[in-house]
């Protein structure tokens, strides 16, 4: 894609992320008749979703759906391309009146804005994967599972023998793909167990759409074909190796997974995809000054918005997977509700045009909402699953921070999420907080026996690192 240089930085609608609801939103938006900027760090629009799909292989129809899909949505986008200032390879890293952002384009992108403007504005960040550690989780050969399923779909297998572990439908995901890549995978652990299973996949049966149960149909057939071992109610304890992984240990847990003794099973493997579903990435918004609320069913934190997808700033939309998760379908429809609203609010089209338009799409989004919260509580990590961790254990890997660490900071009187991080410096390393965040409140309250009150990380800029050249312009 031609990267546009203009000289114009002031917009009717700013969209900040390039995935399935960012380029629906922008296309909508155009159609309508809005001056739009999409911004993205990738130098290509899709997302995670689409845009490896091209280059993986293409085997059942699962893939065949969510190719088509891909295909049109980029169809819709390129047609109408040319009239949108599109910013790829470019960090969003301030807000300066919530309406007013900061870019930095990383090199040789002929970015010449420093900062953009929109009247609205629609953030689409996405989401990012849920992780617990576990002693070894650093070593060479350890992968999130959204991560080494993108690099499976772009044509790269990195190992030859598999442990595929956590909780959650991406499990099924990076199966399938791992197997249609030609690799071996000698097991599959769920932490959940078979009843919990079957009892969420009769829960969804009428919120899951026949595109998503085809899918899932398709994944399960292909896992039987190869005849891999699946072990329900089970959680990795240990990578082991040298310089490298060369074999996993995993153990039977209860009900709230905790791990029981003397069940404990060593698997010879060199590659393990590790994770528990996804939770929305909040960094953005929270910056922008977004009202968020914990959804303890869901488990995690998610912003605030209306029916419009409207946060509680006026002019400032969320969709996509950066609200709650709901996959790639429920984010098209997202991105194009919030797209028409604006349009609304900035004159360009009436109230009572759209309202008809827009209802199979809201209709839509009942179901995938409905499927999205069954889906979230099967990945949702629960507290007996931290009794895998040692003192030793990198909890932080930026910083290098391990439990006994964060341990003693608690233990001199460290009584939140933020003093903490004073006085360990988890969470100021390169992701900033995205993974160790995920588990410093039930570190505390494990620490403590006192379940206070949630509390995040002070939002604080660079949302993203950049360059010092870039905070001083």
């Amino acid at each position: 894609m031609r990267l546009w240089i203009v000289q114009m930085n002031e917009f009717d609608l700013i969209i900040i992320g390039g995935g399935p609801a960012g380029i629906t939103a922008a296309t909508e938006a155009v159609h309508l008749g809005a001056s739009v900027a999409l911004v993205d760090e990738n130098r290509h629009v899709g997302g995670n979703v689409f845009h490896h799909r091209s280059r993986g292989p293409i085997t059942g129809p699962s893939d065949k759906i969510e190719t088509r899909i891909g295909a049109q949505i980029q169809k819709d986008f390129d047609q109408v391309k040319d009239r949108i200032s599109v910013y790829l390879n470019t960090e969003v890293w301030n807000f300066i009146d919530k309406k007013t952002i900061s870019l930095y384009a990383k090199k040789n992108h002929g970015i010449e804005e420093k900062q953009i403007t929109g009247k609205k504005l629609i953030i689409a960040e996405g989401a990012f994967e849920r992780v617990v550690p576990f002693p070894g989780w650093t070593l060479p050969g350890v992968f999130s599972i959204g991560g080494l399923n993108a690099l499976i779909k772009g044509g790269v297998v990195p190992g030859k023998r598999f442990l595929v572990a956590g909780s959650g439908p991406l499990q099924l995901v990076v199966a399938h793909h791992l197997i249609n890549a030609g690799a071996k995978i000698e097991a599959i652990a769920d932490a959940a167990s078979l009843t919990e299973t079957v009892a969420t996949a009769f829960r969804s049966l009428t919120s899951i759409g026949a595109q998503r149960l085809r899918s899932g149909f398709d994944y399960i057939q292909n896992i039987r074909k190869q005849k891999i071992p699946i072990y329900r109610a089970r959680v990795i304890t240990k990578a082991s190796g040298i310089n490298e992984v060369e074999k996993a240990t995993i153990v039977r847990v209860d009900r709230s997974w905790r791990p029981i003794k003397e069940t404990e099973k060593v698997l010879p493997v060199d590659a393990i995809a590790y994770g528990f579903g996804l939770i929305p990435s909040t960094t953005l918004t929270r910056l922008c000054g977004c009202r968020h609320t914990y959804d303890a069913h869901l488990g995690y934190w998610r912003v605030e918005h209306n029916n419009q997808m409207e946060t509680s700033i006026a002019g400032v939309f969320v969709a996509g997977d950066g609200r709650t998760i709901k996959g790639y379908a429920a984010a098209i429809e997202e991105g194009r509700v919030a797209a028409t609203e604006a349009a609304v609010q900035l004159g360009h089209i009436s109230r009572n045009e759209v309202e008809h338009s827009l209802a199979p799409a809201r209709k839509k989004l009942k179901r995938f909402r409905r499927f999205g919260r069954i889906i979230d509580a099967l990945s949702a990590t629960r507290p007996g699953v931290l009794e895998i961790l040692s003192d030793d254990t990198i909890v932080c890997r930026c910083e290098e921070v391990t439990l006994g660490k964060i341990a003693s900071a608690v233990a001199d009187g460290a009584i939140d999420v933020n003093d903490v991080k004073r006085r360990t410096r988890l969470g100021m390393g390169h992701c900033q907080g995205r993974i160790c965040g995920q588990l410093i409140n039930e570190l505390i309250w494990k620490f403590t026996g006192d379940n206070r009150a949630r509390a995040l990380f002070t939002p604080r800029i660079p949302a993203k690192p950049v360059p010092f050249e870039a905070l001083t312009g």
